[in-house]
């Protein structure tokens, strides 16, 4: 509710000036969710003058910013040395992915407040997920993700649902299961702990541990894990005793395997034990 305040009270905002569209290479370019978490903490003034701007620096009309509200929250939200909200400038969310991927998502590792995790965390779990729904996953933002979430391990240990909230943990979970095997072997019994005081699901588990036996080469044991062939269609892979899985699945709160494969297309008529 307050998020969706804060973005109409920008939105209806009158521009009682504008300042000059070269004043631009001034300003400070902060990200949406940056936005959120300094007007959240009361430390972001929103000017009253506030000028809306589209990808090739023309001033955009109320109407115009209207129609694309959708576009907020890719947006580059333009700060002056008082941080005062001055300029957003709204791009697509192609350019404004290639945009946060050269962006840290920590600028100061000082910041981070282990007793208030909630919206990094959800900040780098958006990040990853919009990064994974564009057509080419930027190698670039998984890594920035990394460097954040290593940071706030090092600082604060294992983020909890009490500390960080519902999407803490899984943000964490996330942005290891899809780092360097050696990255999930690393942390693979800090996250097997959370699950077991109830931070992590154990279906979270299940997945990396499939994730885990593939980097090595071994048989999967849930039946997480597909491959693509060379006809690009997909294809399960290695799979230890496939009459039992379902059991194995069902203990770690996983649906039928037969169910699961379904998405990929791929049949699966093991009869189960």
């Amino acid at each position: 509710m307050k998020v969706r305040l804060l973005i109409v009270i920008l939105l209806i905002v009158s521009c009682k000036k504008s300042p000059s569209i070269a004043d631009i290479s001034t300003l400070d370019e902060i990200s949406y969710e940056e936005m959120l978490q300094q007007a959240s903490s009361n430390t972001l003034i929103v000017r009253d003058d506030v000028v809306y701007i589209d990808e090739n620096n023309n001033v955009l009309s109320n109407e115009e910013k209207e129609s694309r509200n959708e576009d907020l929250m890719y947006a580059k939200w333009l700060v002056n040395e008082q941080n005062e909200l001055v300029m957003v400038q709204l791009q697509s969310r192609e350019n404004a992915l290639k945009w946060l991927s050269d962006r840290p998502v920590i600028k100061d590792n000082s910041q981070i407040d282990c007793n208030k995790l909630d919206m990094l965390l959800e900040r780098i779990y958006r990040r990853d997920q919009e990064n994974r729904s564009s057509q080419a996953i930027l190698p670039k933002v998984d890594s920035l993700n990394l460097v954040a979430i290593e940071a706030v391990i090092d600082k604060c240990g294992m983020p909890t649902i009490e500390n960080s909230g519902e999407m803490g943990p899984s943000a964490v979970w996330l942005v290891i299961q899809h780092a360097s095997a050696d990255k999930r072997k690393k942390y693979f019994p800090m996250l097997l702990e959370a699950s077991k005081k109830g931070d992590l699901d154990r279906q979270d588990i299940a997945l990396m541990q499939d994730r885990m036996l593939m980097d090595a080469g071994k048989p999967q044991l849930y039946g997480s894990q597909v491959t693509v062939n060379e006809s690009g269609e997909y294809m399960l892979y290695d799979l230890r005793d496939p009459e039992t899985v379902d059991q194995r699945r069902a203990v770690m709160n996983l649906m039928p395997l037969k169910e699961y494969l379904n998405f990929f297309e791929i049949e699966f008529n093991v009869p189960q034990k």
